[in-house]
């Protein structure tokens, strides 16, 4: 395997799999007494909306050096969308839903 090519992706991966554990959540649903499942679905969607926040990661040195141009220093990076925990939480909380461990989600 290319050296580089190893180097550049190793960091993405670790990365990845973190993100993707981070975001395994527990069984478990959120539940409002007298709210029809297409309302419930529409909260759960408009609090992920608003739960979202810009990152971006960045590896390397953009620097300049001799000789070099512009994307010749190394860096690699990337940017996404993630979705803040704390902020859908405190979103479904708002609009009067209340977490129920145990349960299978629908």
């Amino acid at each position: 395997m290319n050296k580089c090519l190893a180097k550049n992706t190793f960091p993405l991966a670790v990365i990845t799999i973190l993100m993707l554990v981070g975001c395994a959540a527990p069984l478990g649903d959120w539940v409002k007494d007298g709210t029809q499942l297409l309302q419930v679905d529409q909260d759960k969607y408009a609090c992920l909306q608003e739960s979202q926040q810009p990152f971006s990661y960045m590896s390397g040195s953009p620097g300049w050096g001799p000789g070099w141009g512009p994307g010749w220093g190394g860096a690699s990076g990337y940017s996404g969308v993630q979705t803040n925990q704390e902020l859908y939480r405190a979103c479904m909380k708002a609009r009067g839903y209340t977490w129920q461990p145990g349960l299978k989600p629908h």
